[in-house]
């Protein structure tokens, strides 16, 4: 694909881990901005059932405030505009492109790969959490399902704590942070708990869902190192079964070559010697 002025503007960036919306195109059904950025949009049947919702409830009603905003071609509008989008926000939307040829809009208000909020907002059910995003402050408050019992009901936050992203997979992520006490950080990735798993350290600690559709956890006091890693058990399982399975048509290869060879010295030994 040839890269457009939008997109030498936008790789200009030296951090890679960003996403961008893309309005010059369908951005539900276009998949050309994935090949020079990480795409908000794009499209694929086989998708989580909870970013079909956020898309149809919320990330439409974003999408068309930004369109309004940009039509305005004031400023001011344009920033208040961009300060409200939480699930653009949080989704970390760090450019939207209206043009092409060089229309780049930088949103200065996108959350980052990770932050640590200043509240938590408890919800009773899916339902409420989803409609809580048309509203939320997403840099300072997360919205929890009553059902994680692991978010902290409060907690003193740090206005210093720092926690950023060091190295980027699809199946492993690695975030440094640094706080003086317990904080409560949110991922801009999709929580999916089957395979997905949360370290710090090294050992092994449990995340909730939060804002809907992304990642959450307690970051204790310190420096630490936060890890997750794609660990779905059917695939390891599945490695072990095959193993098994390849181990077994080796001995039973084995077993069939010295059985042969076995029968072939019985069979020469009971061959007389002629002179």
């Amino acid at each position: 694909f040839t890269r457009t002025a939008a997109d030498d503007m936008i790789l200009a960036d030296k951090d890679p881990h960003y996403r961008v919306l893309n309005l010059s195109v369908d951005p539900w059904q276009d998949a050309t901005t994935s090949y020079y950025h990480k795409s908000i949009g794009g499209y694929h049947g086989a998708k989580l059932k909870r970013i079909q919702e956020l898309y149809e409830n919320v990330m439409d009603k974003n999408i068309n405030a930004v369109g309004t905003a940009l039509n305005s071609q004031n400023d001011s509008i344009i920033q208040i505009a961009l300060s409200r989008l939480a699930t653009l926000n949080m989704l970390n939307t760090k450019y939207i492109i209206y043009n092409p040829e060089g229309g780049v809009l930088p949103n200065r208000y996108a959350c980052g790969n990770a932050w640590f909020v200043k509240e938590i907002k408890i919800v009773q059910n899916s339902d409420e959490e989803l409609k809580s995003l048309d509203t939320l402050s997403s840099k300072n408050t997360a919205v929890v399902e009553k059902s994680f019992s692991l978010a902290p009901a409060s907690f003193a936050v740090d206005s210093a704590a720092t926690i950023r992203l060091t190295s980027y997979g699809p199946n492993k992520l690695t975030y440094e942070s640094n706080t003086s006490r317990e904080q409560f950080a949110v991922f801009s990735e999709v929580y999916y708990d089957k395979g997905w798993n949360a370290y710090i350290d090294g050992n092994p600690v449990p995340h909730v869902r939060a804002d809907f559709v992304l990642r959450a956890l307690k970051v204790p006091a310190g420096k630490h190192n936060i890890e997750f890693r794609f660990e779905p058990k059917l695939y390891f399982v599945g490695e072990k079964v095959a193993l098994a399975g390849s181990l077994l048509l080796f001995l039973s290869v084995i077993g069939a070559i010295f059985y042969e060879v076995r029968k072939m010295k019985k069979v020469k030994a009971k061959v007389p010697v002629t002179v």
